[in-house]
């Protein structure tokens, strides 16, 4: 193995972290702490600033159940969890909740090293599976603690999964997140945009020919379905599916059967099947252009993504991504973006989501001239006013209310970014008393951990 692992200790004492940091001592690269109801931001943090923890030494008690393991490994991106436990029944609790191994307690440094070293192993032969830091999923509010809670439901099985959404919220991103974290994760990951493709084309693409069932097939041809063998077809803007080729993604769903254009001959096919729309399904089964009957298989285990305007707050954190992922690339030392240009990106609606605001952001950094983007840089109308109406249906304190929470969230949370989660040094540059300014971060949700410096 090259670098000593990560190692991520979830436990009720903090003070665990500086027995196990101390018997491993360069067997890690780092040891750190958290509770047990902060492991998920945690390994979310990791990932998303590109240092994933490679091994999750886990409190035994109360015993985690498979479902809490599954969730761990997920949000990790594969990371293995090893149980400390106490008694003579680690092995066996280990065994049923599906962790990967169980270290005694009180430990022993030669046990603690040759069973976390083991486990970090498993986790980077499996690196693949990992997602990188482009693929994660970025989010502050409960919506995305909910999504990897249904994620880490589902991806453990071969269930239907379709994803619903505006265009540009992150659906193929979900989708090949589900497939990552499922045993199908070493097998192909195959995109089909349904409305990409021609739909002459796209039954050929799908489920190839044999050799003379057209004037142009020479030869026979493997489509994309039979390229997915074993892992995982998905099926981006099914909606736009023509209906005589929904009647034959019904049969592969239903037997797990296919037929090649011009073959006799029906063939098998072992794949999991995840697809997404931005169109509404019901209301194209009400119009005659889905089959109602392919609306239901699909429509199993649905997961919905909110378009950006919905949750504002993740602006600062989607904006500081991007410009991360993307100074490299331009072979630019950006390393900051002032208030102005964050509030212009803050105060706007973003139609397009997530991936205009990568745009817009990618747009900005090429403009920059200097080490900060500023308020010139950006290429987006000066106001939300112009984008968007108040809604005086509502009472004006309601209103009132949630403009003023969205500009206390974004305020603090690019606070918190400049200050890299360090209370202190953020309430004497906002000019506020630490208590209120920690009262304040409280009531917003936001995790100080995922803003310090890896």
């Amino acid at each position: 193995m090259g670098m000593p692992p990560r190692v991520l200790v979830v436990d009720r004492s903090a003070s665990v972290r500086d027995t196990v940091a101390e018997l491993l001592g360069e067997a890690a690269s780092e040891v750190v702490w958290t509770a047990r109801e902060g492991a998920g931001a945690q390994l979310r943090a990791g990932i998303t600033a590109s240092a994933p923890f490679d091994v999750v030494l886990l409190e035994a008690d109360p015993p985690p159940t498979p479902a809490s393991i599954r969730e761990l490994v997920t949000l990790g991106g594969g990371v293995r969890v090893v149980l400390a436990a106490t008694g003579p029944d680690g092995a066996a609790t280990a065994v049923r909740c599906g962790a990967a191994d169980v270290v005694a307690k009180p430990f022993n440094a030669a046990e603690l090293v040759f069973r976390l070293g083991r486990a970090a192993a498993a986790t980077e032969r499996a690196d693949k599976r990992r997602p990188r830091k482009s693929d994660v999923l970025i989010g502050t509010g409960p919506w995305i603690k909910q999504l990897y809670d249904r994620i880490a439901m589902v991806a453990a099985t071969d269930v239907t999964v379709a994803i619903f959404g505006e265009s540009g919220t992150g659906k193929e991103l979900v989708a090949r997140t589900i497939h990552n974290s499922s045993p199908r994760h070493d097998a192909p990951f195959v995109v089909v945009n349904c409305a990409a493709i021609p739909e002459p084309l796209l039954e050929d693409e799908l489920f190839g020919h044999v050799r003379g069932a057209f004037t142009d097939a020479s030869r026979d041809r493997e489509g994309l379905l039979a390229a997915a063998h074993t892992g995982t077809l998905f099926l981006d803007e099914i909606g736009e599916m023509p209906l005589p080729l929904q009647a034959k993604i019904l049969r592969v769903l239903q037997s797990q059967e296919f037929r090649r254009i011009g073959d006799d001959q029906d063939r098998q096919v072992d794949v999991r099947i995840v697809t997404a729309t931005n169109r509404d399904l019901d209301a194209l089964v009400a119009a005659g252009n889905f089959r109602q009957d392919l609306y239901y298989r699909i429509n199993v285990f649905p997961l919905h993504l909110p378009p950006l305007r919905e949750r504002p707050e993740d602006i600062t954190l989607l904006v500081n991504h991007f410009v991360q992922k993307y100074r490299a690339r331009l072979g630019k030392p950006i390393d900051a973006i002032s208030p102005a240009a964050l509030a212009r990106f803050a105060g706007y609606d973003f139609p397009g989501n997530v991936r205009e605001l990568e745009n817009k952001v990618h747009q900005a950094m090429v403009m920059c001239a200097t080490t900060v983007i500023e308020d010139s840089d950006v290429a987006l109308p000066k106001s939300r006013a112009s984008t968007a109406r108040p809604d005086v249906d509502r009472p004006f304190r309601e209103v009132k209310q949630e403009m003023i929470d969205g500009f206390e969230k974004r305020y603090l949370t690019e606070l918190l970014r400049v200050h890299h989660g360090n209370l202190a040094q953020a309430a004497r540059a906002a000019g506020m008393d630490r208590k209120n300014l920690w009262a304040l971060v409280e009531r917003h949700g936001l995790d100080r951990a995922q803003f310090k410096k890896p």
